[in-house]
């Protein structure tokens, strides 16, 4: 069952609500699902560049590659950030200032 449908696609790109991912609950903190496309590169690069930032282990971060896993998970569009379980971040590459802004506030 596809849990998520992107809360019908952040009601319409209307955004607001971000949703629990299960199958993304535990492990790392911070999750960055990528294809293989310069876009989703550059918001891996980013996402380790703010973390860098904020001072975040490495080991908080995991990147998923793996486009079934990601599949699984319910999400159909990449570049994707998840911060603690929840989709924050989905189809469009974030810059570092923002992807630090998603990350700290979840750290309050």
């Amino acid at each position: 069952m596809a849990y998520i449908k992107i809360n019908d696609i952040l009601k319409k790109r209307g955004k607001k609500e971000a949703q629990l991912v299960p199958q993304a609950v535990g492990g790392a903190r911070i999750k960055v699902l990528i294809g293989a496309c310069a876009h989703c590169a550059k918001l891996r690069d980013n996402v380790l560049e703010a973390a860098n930032q904020l001072g975040i282990a490495d080991t908080e971060i995991e990147v998923i590659t793996d486009l079934a896993k990601i599949m699984r998970m319910g999400i159909m569009s990449t570049p994707a950030l998840i911060v603690e379980g929840k989709l924050v971040s989905i189809g469009k590459v974030l810059p570092v200032e923002k992807v630090a802004e998603l990350i700290a506030k979840k750290e309050d």
